[in-house]
């Protein structure tokens, strides 16, 4: 490899981390970061000044924190590499620029290989297992980058329950575990090079040259996203319709915030704000968020209830279990993930911030914050409701299959889903436009805070009524502390001004 290459190759690899310094959210992962830390640290200093017993129960608890916790710093900064070098994976690139894609794959297989390589030397050699973490580390970074490029894999995960049930209840589960064993400990090295070879592949065909198919993908992309995908509101300005909505025929979720739209538009004195709203796109209004509840509430109950039903009795309080973790994700998650798009909207704002009676400073700012916050609110209370209700007929069919099912994370995640208002709280004039780490990192802290609540709650015993106010109280705590720090703040609109390069 020449130095020449070398070189470029280093600079594709910082670009994540360049991306996110030059837009100020550096914060972010700091965030993640100390959020990791914490609570090893917390039940680590608790395990010195309590009962023998007790402390035992902290320091194995602070273990597992930290390891979950590296595990979800490596998982973060896997996504934005890989979310990076899938957005400069564009086709006019590919085509035009010499070894362009070559520096790409480069890029991907040696951040992919350095990683894996680490899983082997760290925790690998200290459990004595270098190729299982080799082989583990390898098949799962490359699978979860295959998902990241291909969203339907997520799909995949459904058939978990079903694979997990069908192979407990299997006659012959001892024997098969056993002869995979076997062949595990006479040929590890090799299966570790037929998992890592697959791994390669699949990554270099990731990035793809430039032809017509990945010219066709791409608008195919930006076609499903002008009708109803998941960047809806990052759609242009169409004649006669605000920023965000379609040029098409609105999807299923979209039509309230259509018929409220042309709605508004008829009254010669609808309020200033609530057009303001609506300029903001469907991604961010409120009908848009009852919308989702209520089909979520259709959609994931006859799911279930069909789920449930052809499974069979043996199953059914695993897959209600189950539906009750997912809907309490996925209700929640477009509320969060619709605040980073509004940076890219920038240029619409700054025309909707010229309407008569739009207020500027600390008034428009609390004001975004409101309204970002409410939706979220709303969704997080019906996600808690209806995964109330599937949890207490998952028992009510098999008792403790809840706990058995999800360990304990379907109840914990209950407790973290309020404090996830502190997201909703930015400063607007520095908001800057989404890209696929800012859309993962509020999911990602839910999912660790859940994982912090069952830790606290299995190893102090405190109750997730507890834990959820606190955490709640903390988030409110900081909500009032942007409240006031919004005084001295640049106005909202447009958003994103003040970043560098902005």
């Amino acid at each position: 490899m020449n130095p020449a290459h070398s070189t470029a190759l280093a600079q594709v690899l910082a670009a994540p981390w360049q991306q996110r310094r030059n837009g100020q959210a550096v914060r972010g992962l700091l965030l993640v970061v100390a959020l990791c830390g914490t609570a090893p640290g917390v039940l680590y200093t608790a395990s010195l000044f309590c009962e023998p017993s007790m402390g035992d129960r902290l320091r194995w608890g602070a273990i597992l924190c930290l390891t979950i916790g590296g595990g979800a710093i490596v998982l973060v900064g896997w996504a934005m590499l890989v979310g990076n070098l899938l957005l400069q994976n564009h086709p006019t690139l590919a085509r035009l620029v010499p070894g362009h894609v070559g520096r790409l794959r480069s890029a991907l297989l040696a951040a992919w290989a350095a990683l894996v390589l680490f899983a082997a030397a760290g925790p690998g050699f200290l459990l004595d297992a270098p190729a299982a973490w080799a082989c583990a580390a390898a098949a799962c970074l490359a699978l979860f980058a295959a998902m990241l490029r291909w969203p339907l894999l997520w799909l995949s995960l459904a058939i978990v329950p079903f694979a997990g049930w069908k192979l407990g209840t299997w006659s012959g589960r001892d024997e098969l575990v056993g002869a995979l064993h076997a062949q595990w400990l006479r040929e590890d090295w090799l299966v570790t090079a037929i998992v890592v070879t697959a791994g390669a592949v699949t990554l270099v065909l990731m990035i793809r040259g430039g032809g017509n198919r990945h010219l066709a993908g791409l608008e195919r992309r930006a076609r499903l996203n002008d009708h109803g995908g998941a960047s809806a509101s990052d759609a242009p300005l169409a004649p006669g319709l605000p920023a965000g909505c379609w040029r098409g025929t609105p999807s299923f979720v979209t039509r309230p915030y259509a018929w409220w739209f042309r709605r508004q538009l008829a009254r010669a004195d609808s309020p200033v704000m609530s057009r303001l709203l609506l300029g903001l796109g469907p991604a961010v209004h409120w009908t848009t968020r009852i919308s989702d509840s209520l089909w979520a509430w259709i959609f994931g109950g006859a799911m279930s209830a069909c789920a449930a039903w052809l499974a069979g009795p043996e199953i059914r309080g695993t897959i209600l279990a189950w539906a009750a973790f997912g809907l309490l994700t996925g209700m929640s998650t477009p509320a969060l993930q619709a605040l980073p798009r509004l940076g890219r909207t920038a240029r619409e704002q700054a025309l909707l911030a010229l309407l008569p009676g739009v207020p500027h400073g600390a008034r428009l700012n609390r004001w975004l914050g409101w309204q970002m916050s409410l939706p979220l609110v709303w969704a997080t209370l019906c996600g808690l409701v209806l995964a109330r209700a599937l949890n207490r007929l998952a028992e009510a069919v098999e008792p403790g299959v809840v706990d058995r099912a999800t360990g304990g994370m379907s109840i914990a995640l209950m407790a973290a889903l309020l404090p996830q208002l502190a997201w909703q709280w930015r400063r607007w004039s520095h908001l800057r436009a989404s890209s696929a780490a800012d859309l993962t990192l509020p999911v990602l802290s839910e999912i660790l805070l859940a994982m912090l609540a069952l830790v606290l709650h299995a190893t102090t015993g405190v109750g997730y009524l507890a834990l959820g106010a606190g955490f709640t109280a903390v988030s409110l705590a900081y909500c009032a502390w942007r409240w006031w720090r919004m005084d001295r703040e640049a106005t909202a609109f447009p958003m994103g001004r003040l970043r560098p390069g902005a």
